[in-house]
């Protein structure tokens, strides 16, 4: 995706922790004041503000990109971390929308994220059930629960 980059330098990193804080408070009215002027945030942007600092803070850097994109056979596959054959594969069997302007096949960002979320949560299912069987069979003790949510 061509997308730019945005990197925090080492000396943001205590104001992104901090800020970071302050965003997930979520007490409390955010508002922004310039010349007297202020503005509430909305709670979508600050969400959005959340998830960006989180990342930030974390010292790795954070692209936006529109959900609205529309994402050439390349980008897509680069995304999902899969060859563009097995992508193609993909597309054809419907697993993933896309259209076709031209010769070539355009997809829609929302419907990449989209397939990437169905596959993590199935892969995660399957993983819980050989889990489940491998205690079953007492195989192994069961791990402490980890927390797969993200934070980005």
């Amino acid at each position: 995706m061509t997308a730019d980059a945005i990197m925090p330098s080492e000396g943001e990193r205590s104001s992104l922790a901090q800020l970071t804080e302050l965003l997930h408070e979520g007490a409390g009215t955010l508002a922004v004041i310039r010349s007297g002027a202020q503005v509430e945030v909305p709670g979508s942007v600050r969400d959005v503000l959340a998830r960006i600092a989180d990342v930030l803070a974390s010292g790795r850097g954070v692209a936006i990109v529109p959900v609205d994109r529309e994402l050439t056979t390349t980008e897509a596959a680069g995304l999902l971390g899969v060859s563009r054959p097995t992508l193609i594969k993909l597309l054809d069997a419907g697993e993933i929308g896309y259209s076709r302007p031209n010769s070539s096949r355009r997809i829609p960002l929302d419907q990449v994220l989209a397939y990437r979320d169905r596959r993590g949560q199935t892969r995660r299912a399957i993983l819980d059930e050989l889990t489940a069987d491998a205690v079953d069979m007492g195989m192994y003790d069961q791990p402490a629960p980890v927390d797969t949510s993200d934070a980005a």
